[in-house]
């Protein structure tokens, strides 16, 4: 009873100082175990706020700006050529010698020119969204370490909130440049929150726990791509002249997490192992878990603490020449080129487009079925999760990268099918899509 009093006194004292913990000592007449049980607490109401705010400011802002441009990609080129011509001013339709033969084929020229160039402006508004996403995943480690998890995930928000505001303004405004910097400022949005964030879940969540936790992001991921190709409908915000506002609605979510996100307790494994504060770490873990009873995880950092500081610091050329790190570097990196080059990019980027053209659907029919597509990529990362417990990560992975292999080889023969007016092959084009994107979401999207 005396130690039980003890250790509430101590809880207690948390709340309100940064003193180092008090650590009970073993009374003869009650059992270790039962002094410091395991906190095996499952979910709290505190750990649950914290998993929604970090998701909803980070996974589903990542997930959301990979798939709002596809659906009202038409209306955005059109828009982007009609700014790119009164930018141009009126062309002659006559040579000054009335030649109105050598007018109509400079005309035809300049439409194709016109075309080639609105079409570079296109590929550069999608890929940049990428280029900023590398540079934020470079520089997160830099952030994490010197702001904390929380702290650099809510700076990430003002980012979020700038390129909303160009991407939303830039028809207003009549320009393209805008559109531009807004999809590379939240592309480095999205690579900051995509590190700091699995990180985040993965450090506040409880051991028996921390699988289906991290596994959360893949699925917010999914779900917001789903969520955007919904709201880039024409009928919703789609249209032509609601298009800024879907993609000014990514400042939402970066206004829920910087609402949200201080209420959460930074990462109790930062504050012990990066800033030394014992204390601070101690009343975080209590409020996560809703317990005093967290010592063995505060053992368990010590200990993951202590092997840090007596392991010799190493570079990046220590990485490429030390033999015992080669083979899991290697293992590290052909991972993320298989994901990464898979082409799941150019699906989610390109999915309307290519059931446009490739399988000769209307725009109204192609933007369902890119709904279509984001429906089956949820329920397969549902389904994954479940099966990579059985099968495990290396076997479902190694699945995936083979069914997407095949699968492309056989989207490949629908198209050429099709260009040579066999119709009934554009279903195929359809399936094929379908099947490369259960593949990914099975093997190398998990």
């Amino acid at each position: 009873m005396d130690n039980k009093k003890e250790r509430e006194e101590e809880a207690e004292r948390l709340q309100d100082t940064d003193a180092p913990p008090y650590r009970p000592t073993v009374s003869v007449l009650e059992p270790e175990s039962s002094q410091r049980s395991p906190s095996r607490k499952g979910l709290t109401s505190n750990l649950i706020f914290a998993v929604i705010s970090c998701t909803v400011g980070s996974s589903f802002q990542f997930g959301y700006n990979i798939g709002v441009i596809n659906a009202p990609r038409t209306i955005i080129i059109e828009w982007m050529t009609e700014v790119y011509k009164n930018r141009q001013g009126p062309s002659e339709t006559l040579s000054p010698l009335g030649n109105s033969s050598n007018a109509t084929g400079s005309a035809a020229a300049e439409e194709e020119a016109t075309k080639a160039y609105i079409k570079l402006l296109w590929s550069i508004v999608v890929g940049i969204f990428c280029v900023g996403g590398m540079m934020g995943g470079v520089t997160t480690a830099y952030w994490v370490d010197k702001l904390g998890r929380k702290r650099t995930l809510l700076w990430n928000n003002i980012l979020g909130i700038v390129a909303g505001a160009l991407m939303g303004l830039s028809k207003l405004a009549k320009s393209y440049e805008m559109l531009i910097i807004g999809r590379l400022i939240i592309g480095i949005n999205a690579g900051l929150s995509s590190g700091a964030g699995p990180m985040y879940l993965t450090e506040i969540s409880p051991l028996h726990l921390r699988g289906a936790i991290g596994s959360v992001h893949q699925l917010v991921v999914t779900i917001s791509i789903l969520v955007s190709q919904v709201l880039g409908l024409p009928a919703i915000l789609g249209g032509e002249t609601s298009w800024p506002f879907v993609l000014a609605l990514t400042i939402a979510p970066a206004i829920y997490q910087l609402a949200t996100m201080p209420f959460c307790p930074e990462s109790p494994k930062f504050l012990l192992i990066n800033r030394q504060q014992e204390g601070k770490a101690q009343k975080a873990l209590i409020k996560l878990r809703k317990t005093s009873e967290v010592y063995d995880e505060m053992d368990q950092m010590k200990t993951e603490n202590q092997q840090l500081l007596s392991e010799p610091k190493m570079g990046f050329k220590s990485l490429l020449t030390d033999p015992a790190l080669r083979m899991p570097i290697i293992i590290t990196i052909m991972m993320m080129l298989s994901q990464q080059l898979s082409g799941i990019n150019a699906v989610m980027y390109y999915s309307t487009l290519i059931f446009e053209d490739g399988a000769k659907m209307t725009h109204e029919n192609a933007v369902l079925a890119t709904i279509g597509m984001g429906c089956i990529n949820v329920v397969m990362t549902v389904i994954s999760v479940v099966l990579v417990e059985k099968a495990g990560r290396r076997t479902l992975h190694l699945a995936g990268l083979g069914g997407m292999w095949a699968t492309t080889i056989f989207l490949t023969i629908s198209l050429v099918l099709v260009e040579n007016s066999y119709q009934w092959a554009a279903w195929m084009c359809i399936i094929g899509v379908f099947l490369f994107v259960i593949s990914f979401a099975t093997g190398p999207g998990e």
